[in-house]
């Protein structure tokens, strides 16, 4: 299991390694020096997409910040699942959905929010969305229009689109999701 500590410390780490100050650093992310500096002491939550502007302002991959191991799996494994906790309040991402091979062009995770969860910050970037209900409902709002996608449904979309993702329900929402381009 990754915890946030380890990537808030691998960030900082990073960003002082490349002489970057959080001032820098918010110039290229668009984030404020507080927020940057509270995420960095572990203060405040990120979310992925914040964590995507990060990584993209530091010119590394995101899956550095993540530990990998040294095993390339080019078929999924039913016992290699690795949960990411703390990222996002109220979020739970199991990654280990996809191989790994340096071919693949998607990533797809296991996705839990828990009940009542606004967390995700609206968003957008290249690349696709899918994603499978496998328990609950979820509230997709894409472009400014709210779509209810409940257990054995999907929905599919451009990530171009402003999106975010709410649980408005009193039971964890369970997700399949694929996503494009490779986060991991």
């Amino acid at each position: 299991m990754v915890m946030e500590e380890e990537v808030y410390f691998k960030i900082k780490s990073i960003r002082k390694k490349q002489k970057m100050t959080l001032k820098n650093m918010s110039e290229k992310t668009g984030f404020s020096v507080s927020f940057l500096s509270q995420m960095e002491r572990g203060i405040s939550p990120i979310t992925m997409t914040s964590l995507k502007k990060i990584t993209t302002a530091l010119g590394i991959p995101m899956k550095i910040l993540f530990t990998e191991t040294e095993t390339r799996e080019e078929y999924y494994r039913s016992d290699s699942h690795e949960a990411l906790h703390g990222l996002q309040k109220n979020y739970k991402y199991i990654r280990t959905l996809s191989g790994r091979f340096p071919e693949r062009i998607m990533d797809s995770f296991f996705l839990v929010m828990e009940p009542h969860a606004t967390g995700f910050e609206a968003g957008n970037h290249d690349g696709e969305e899918f994603y499978y209900i496998v328990k609950g409902c979820g509230i997709f709002i894409i472009d400014g229009c709210e779509h209810e996608i409940c257990a054995g449904e999907t929905i599919h979309y451009p990530s171009r689109k402003t999106h975010l993702i709410q649980n408005r329900e009193d039971e964890a929402l369970e997700m399949i999701c694929v996503i494009t381009p490779l986060i991991f």
